[in-house]
């Protein structure tokens, strides 16, 4: 902090010699030209001032012109070494925004970092990051690594055609403000260019999504998609619309996407099926999250795609029988065998309003 205000204290001092310099080069120009003038007009044999006082006037300003040529060159280089010193400042500030218990966000561009290819998946989001010059207010995709005692976000800057197209995949009723915080998965390692697979994937939906008033998006990926002519395919010219999964979806080998193992809908509703019975529910969140609702005891457990625990989260329980480790899929078979015993209370409220009848309370 005390860096950037020495900085721009530099910046201001900086700027006011730039405008001293010149203004001392405009005094020596105008002193030097009247000298040179003066001169000219004695040799043409007119009387003005003493010789001496002409040639003081031109080297007065000659003299001016030069010192203020120096200081405003020196200006320059200073004003030039500033803003690389500012920009500098501005990048430590824009890579490291520190949260609470002192764990430290670090914002990186992944131009400069060296990108190696890996066979991981990434768990993209969108975001913006405000207090930022050359960040503020522009929606950002990027991925977190963490680090010993610090999160490293991986990011790159959206353009106007991602940014629509994203609006459209996540149907945000075209409100940039609405996507902030959208997740997604890829296994590229570039936010960029995970950004762009991730619609070239939902591109063949997004151009028919207009004609059909199905859900579409449960096309995705799928090898019978037709679309033109108003056609979803052949097997359901019109979509399929039950709530169930399409029993005729079959994956494209031209066009197939990595997932997290509870990504896909088709996997909670399989999930879902085994723990319903016993007042619980698996629901997906679009933000990289699952959470997994326990209506029989108002309890909420919140689960990464990967089926981990989110500790961190202060709104999520934990069932400490299951351990401090617990991933979903033994929460999981934990409620689907889990007996729910519900109780009949009415008829003891019945039968204790009776005992009770006909006394008087004073």
């Amino acid at each position: 902090m005390l860096r950037k205000v020495y900085g721009q204290v530099f910046e201001t001092v900086n700027v006011a010699l730039g405008f001293i310099s010149l203004t001392a080069i405009a005094i020596g120009a105008f002193s030097t030209f009247t000298g040179l003038g003066l001169h000219l007009i004695t040799k043409a044999g007119v009387k003005t001032i003493p010789e001496e006082r002409i040639e003081s006037l031109t080297t007065f300003g000659m003299g001016f012109c030069l010192c203020g040529g120096v200081g405003f060159a020196g200006a320059v280089v200073a004003a030039a070494s500033a803003a690389n010193f500012l920009d500098a400042v501005d990048k430590d500030e824009e890579e490291s925004r520190t949260s609470g218990n002192n764990n430290c966000v670090v914002f990186k561009p992944s131009d400069s970092v060296q990108q190696e290819p890996t066979d991981s998946l990434y768990l993209y989001q969108l975001m913006n990051l405000n207090g930022c010059r050359t960040l503020d207010g522009k929606l950002i995709v990027g991925r977190i690594e963490d680090e010993l005692n610090r999160k490293v976000i991986i990011y790159d800057k959206l353009d106007s055609f991602d940014t629509n197209m994203l609006m459209e995949i996540f149907d945000t009723d075209c409100d940039e403000d609405k996507l902030i915080g959208k997740a997604f998965s890829s296994t590229l390692s570039r936010p960029r260019d995970a950004a762009r697979d991730f619609i070239d994937f939902h591109r063949p939906q997004l151009q028919f999504k207009a004609d059909f008033g199905t859900d579409i998006e449960k096309c995705l990926g799928c090898r019978n998609f037709h679309g033109a002519d108003k056609v979803v395919c052949g097997y359901h010219p019109y979509g399929w619309d039950s709530s169930c999964i399409c029993p005729d979806w079959q994956p494209d080998k031209n066009n197939q996407r990595a997932y997290f193992p509870y990504e896909r809908s088709e996997i909670l509703q399989r999930l879902n099926q085994d723990i319903e019975p016993n007042r619980a529910y698996l629901s997906k969140n679009d933000d990289g999250t699952l959470t997994l609702w326990d209506n029989h005891t108002l309890r909420r457990f919140h689960f990464s795609w990967a089926g981990i625990l989110l500790e961190d989260s202060n709104d999520s329980d934990k069932l400490l029988e299951l351990g401090e480790h617990a991933r979903l899929l033994s929460y999981i078979q934990y409620f689907a065998a889990r007996a729910v015993i519900e109780f009949d209370y009415s008829a003891k409220i019945d039968d204790e309003s009776k005992t009770v009848k006909g006394y008087c309370y004073y």
